[in-house]
């Protein structure tokens, strides 16, 4: 799907389009009207096209010979490092790339190039949430995309706090939320709005004063958020 073989094949191109300029300039050197080119300008031409002649041919056995492996949905969790990776989305989605990398005992760069790799091919995609990029299974449709949403929201504290509320004391309003849990209304409403987007909860309007209350999703997904191991705290 992501094939370089174009790429191989005008880089082989190119250097034997060199190599045979190279010679072009070292029969032109060798010629009676040249006569004026001594021998080691003739010999160094004639190295040059050699030289090129064998990093062509090296290149060639590489690409066409040594196994050159292009990254498709069929082998890209061949790889070991990737199918622990697609495996972990699976288990946590949601999950950003600092919490892979470090659940995995992974270096950041080493996480995102693999995982970039999962992206190209479809099987993983992410989503920026709350600054920062969050990664889920392209299995699963729209659902492993809400739990994905849902999942990284309940990462916060605050927000986690806000669900066990809601969910002991149902139809509560902004200011409410704010006072029995000594939050700001700012930081309360900002954790709703996400939370609404991933059906974590919904909101009734009566007046001017939305209530609240979890979605059936939203208490089983918080349920079997807080089951996860080093996941509740």
């Amino acid at each position: 799907m992501y094939d370089n073989r174009k790429n191989v094949f005008f880089i082989v191109l190119f250097l034997f389009g060199m190599v045979f300029l190279s010679s072009q300039s070292v029969f032109a050197a060798s010629s009676p009207i040249n006569f004026e080119l001594d021998f080691s300008s003739t010999f160094g031409m004639a190295f040059i096209a050699v030289t090129i002649t064998a990093i062509a041919i090296i290149i060639t056995f590489f690409a066409l010979h040594a196994g050159v492996k292009y990254v498709t949905p069929e082998n890209v969790l061949e790889k070991e490092i990737r199918k622990t990776l697609y495996n972990f989305i699976g288990g946590y989605p949601g999950s950003h790339l600092r919490e892979i990398a470090r659940d995995l005992k992974l270096r950041p760069s080493n996480a995102s190039w693999h995982l970039r790799k999962l992206e190209q091919t479809d099987l993983v995609r992410s989503r920026r949430l709350g600054g920062k990029r969050v990664y889920y299974l392209v299995e699963g449709g729209i659902e492993s995309r809400r739990m994905a949403l849902a999942e990284a929201i309940l990462r916060n504290k605050n927000a986690r706090d806000i669900m066990h509320y809601l969910y002991d004391n149902p139809g509560k309003h902004l200011l409410e939320i704010s006072r029995a849990l000594d939050l700001n209304h700012h930081t309360v409403k900002w954790h709703l709005q996400k939370m609404n987007l991933a059906d974590l909860v919904e909101d009734h309007s009566t007046n001017s004063h939305p209530q609240y209350f979890p979605t059936d999703a939203g208490i089983n997904t918080f349920a079997d958020y807080l089951r996860r191991p080093g996941r509740g705290a």
